[in-house]
């Protein structure tokens, strides 16, 4: 996978994570990649500035003006030098809501929260290609307490391993349950905790008949 391809996968996990309204959770999916980031990049600033955003976002669900008044400046100096649509990210409709927000943060409303518009629509979990419902998947585990981010990992590992034999495409299927459907999300989490629970008792039972 190219450079430009890993940045895709993230960026659009990151994306559509946001425009299912969980805020917090969507700058983990931009984080990891921009880690990576050459400091001053295009690239790295244009992360960094929808991560701040998003931040922004959250502080203003929480009323936490404070924190919010931090972050506007800085996001808008991140994204000042940035195209109006870049990466397919309509840039110029985030710096007009930040431009608006700074001048009374306490003005927030949770009705007017701004989507990320991405190639001219609302990119969506329901749209997500598999390697970034996998991203998503991790990141979603990371972010809610109620899932463990290692039977994530595990079973995406195994769906991943099981691509090209046809494997394990109930799991592949569990996983893209959990992330494109957040009403049903317990229910798959607890069917793919179960399989990835039966598959690590199975490699046990091998390792003692062959150990």
């Amino acid at each position: 996978m190219s450079e430009d391809e890993k940045l895709k996968v993230h960026l659009e996990a990151g994306i559509a994570i946001y425009n299912s309204g969980e805020y917090h959770a969507a700058h983990g999916a931009w984080e990891r990649y921009w880690l990576k980031l050459e400091k001053g990049s295009e690239d790295r600033l244009f992360l960094q500035g929808l991560i701040q955003f998003t931040a922004i976002i959250y502080h203003g669900t929480n009323e936490n003006w404070r924190g919010m008044r931090g972050l506007v400046e800085s996001s808008l100096g991140y994204l000042e030098k940035i195209p109006e649509v870049y990466r397919g990210v309509d840039i110029g409709l985030i710096r007009e809501y930040l431009i608006e927000i700074s001048q009374d943060v306490e003005s927030f409303s949770q009705e007017k929260i701004p989507i990320i518009a991405y190639r001219g629509d609302k990119m969506e979990l329901a749209g997500l290609e598999i390697e970034s419902v996998f991203l998503a998947a991790e990141v979603i585990s990371e972010e809610v307490e109620a899932y463990e981010y290692e039977i994530i990992k595990e079973a995406i590992s195994y769906a991943r391993g099981g691509f090209e034999e046809g494997k394990y495409k109930k799991i592949e299927q569990l996983i893209v349950a959990f992330v494109k459907n957040p009403d049903l999300r317990g229910m798959a989490y607890g069917q793919i905790r179960s399989r990835v629970e039966r598959m690590r008792e199975s490699g046990k039972d091998i390792k003692k008949l062959f150990g």
